[in-house]
């Protein structure tokens, strides 16, 4: 062989190899900008996914604002009604309605109504058990082995 040949042999073998490695850096370097703008767009989205967040909480913190204002005044408007009602009936009739300071006072059960036991009001004879007698019930009654029979 030439020396010339050897020289094209080795100088197109070079190439190739050349070009070779330059399709594998270009992968490579494409693949972790492909990574670098996913990660960039997960970023985006995270952020998106926050400031929708932060909106719904806004519009649900006026929400609830927006409800307890309208509660306030409705109660104000029924203490006023409350008023009106018992200033209008004691000018109508003699007697006097007392106005409640406190519309949130409700008449709550004497302390003096304690929980009794149940009472046995059965009609029983003295020697007889009552119907919450812990024995009511209990005693077999000897039963006989055949069923009457009717014609």
């Amino acid at each position: 062989m030439n020396l010339e040949e050897f020289n094209i042999i080795v100088f197109v073998t070079g190439a190739i190899v050349g070009f070779a490695i330059a399709l594998v850096l270009r992968s490579i370097t494409s693949k972790s900008t492909e990574k670098e703008s996913s990660s960039s767009s997960n970023a985006i989205t995270i952020k998106s996914l926050q400031q929708e967040l932060d909106k719904k909480q806004v519009i649900i913190d006026n929400f609830f604002s927006d409800s307890n204002e309208h509660l306030l005044t409705a109660e104000k408007r029924l203490a006023e009604l409350r008023k009106n009602l018992s200033s209008g009936a004691s000018q109508l009739s003699h007697i006097d309605i007392p106005v409640s300071i406190n519309p949130q006072s409700t008449p709550v059960a004497a302390e003096e109504d304690i929980t009794e036991p149940p009472r046995d009001y059965a009609l029983k004879n003295d020697a007889e058990q009552g119907m919450l007698s812990e024995d009511f019930g209990l005693k077999n009654k000897p039963e006989s082995l055949e069923p009457t029979r009717a014609i």
